[in-house]
């Protein structure tokens, strides 16, 4: 079904803005294995997060560099990941490839970030050997990473943080943190991902991971995966970063807009981090009495696309369904009234008026029975 407001309408750079880098890959003739794009794409992003060169590590996709930065902390051994079930279904998915079995526990109310006093509480309860951390900035909103620092100092359970959208809002700490370029994230490339650490042996050794486990020779001497950025991901990652400054700025336009159409409407709470102002390539509500079954079937109606964007969370997925987990009350709690609405650039004013015209629509015919 088409609709007159679509869910998300991607914007990466447009053919012009690219074309003078693929030039370059033609004339150097070097197409992967960390070409002159690829390196100077990682000197961009060194400079964007304030660190150095060798603290970057560009990765094939966001999932393959999360996948690396677990199996790495886990030192290739088994045993549980401790992570929060409200997150997209990669997290789970990264924390299984790299040999690891996803220990789902509940969130902050307030925060939606994975509860460190829960953490504590497996700790101290499970009979079976943690080997990581997965703590998740839910949407792109900030996240404390000096907190989870502390708290991998404090266990000695290595950390890592999925940063997926928050390119806008992520800062380097010890612990990697992983940010996807996929075309639904704020700044897209397509398929891509980085990884930050200030930790420079931890970065080495993920930028080791990234290429069959090979360091200084051409010898495998730990493990690895192919998680190489091509010379053609990076060409569009240069002309995405050319485009960034614009693009964020009209990206943090709509979301400010948006916040001040919904945030004194009756009946919804805008999600955590919505008040910050920071590029977002979501936007996402809470009903607080309605079913989101019945908002996506009505707004249907209304030709305007929503959706939840995480589903119900992944301890609800048929392919964790059965992996371990603590109680799960808030997950479950807001997992069925998170609601993600259109969101773009392309957005006016219109739109937004007629999208919380719909939402006062649907919350008063709920209330009405």
């Amino acid at each position: 079904m088409d609709h007159d407001i679509p869910l998300m309408r991607p914007t990466l750079p447009q053919t012009d803005m690219i074309m003078p880098y693929l030039a370059e890959i033609d004339s150097n003739r070097w197409y992967s294995n960390y070409g002159p794009l690829e390196q100077r794409l990682r000197s961009r992003f060194a400079d964007m997060f304030s660190v150095d060169y060798e603290n970057i590590v560009m990765t094939s996709s966001g999932t393959l560099g999360l996948a690396m930065a677990l199996r790495e902390a886990s030192a290739g051994e088994s045993g549980l990941c401790l992570m929060p079930s409200f997150t997209f279904v990669a997290s789970a998915h990264a924390a299984v490839a790299a040999g690891l079995t996803p220990f789902f526990l509940d969130v902050e109310p307030k925060s939606w970030i994975l509860d460190q006093k829960l953490v504590l509480e497996a700790l101290e309860d499970l009979n079976q050997p943690v080997r990581a951390i997965l703590a998740v900035a839910p949407f792109g909103a900030p996240l404390d990473i000096e907190l989870w620092d502390e708290l991998a100092a404090k266990t000695g359970i290595p950390v890592v943080i999925d940063s997926a959208a928050g390119i806008d809002s992520a800062r380097a700490g010890q612990s990697p943190v992983v940010i996807s370029l996929h075309a639904t994230k704020p700044l897209g490339i397509g398929e891509g991902g980085l990884i930050i650490c200030r930790d420079r042996n931890k970065a080495e050794a993920l930028f080791q991971h990234g290429n069959f486990g090979f360091r200084e020779k051409r010898l495998a001497e730990g493990a690895g995966f192919n998680g190489k950025m091509s010379e053609y991901s990076a060409a569009v990652g240069h002309a995405a970063l050319d485009a960034w400054p614009q693009l964020r700025r009209r990206l943090r336009e709509r979301a400010v807009d948006y916040s001040h159409a919904l945030s004194n409407l009756d009946g919804i709470t805008l999600a955590p981090g919505s008040e910050t102002d920071v590029a977002k390539s979501t936007f996402n509500v809470i009903l607080r009495e309605a079913s989101v079954e019945e908002a996506k079937a009505f707004m249907q109606t209304q030709r305007i696309e929503v959706r939840q964007w995480w589903s119900r969370g992944c301890h609800r997925e048929p392919a964790f369904e059965r992996s371990p987990k603590a109680a799960l009350s808030v997950t479950n709690d807001i997992a069925d009234r998170v609601l993600g609405l259109p969101f773009s650039i392309d957005l006016n004013a219109q739109d937004i008026a007629r999208i919380r015209l719909k939402l006062v629509e649907f919350i008063e015919n709920t209330r009405a029975g």
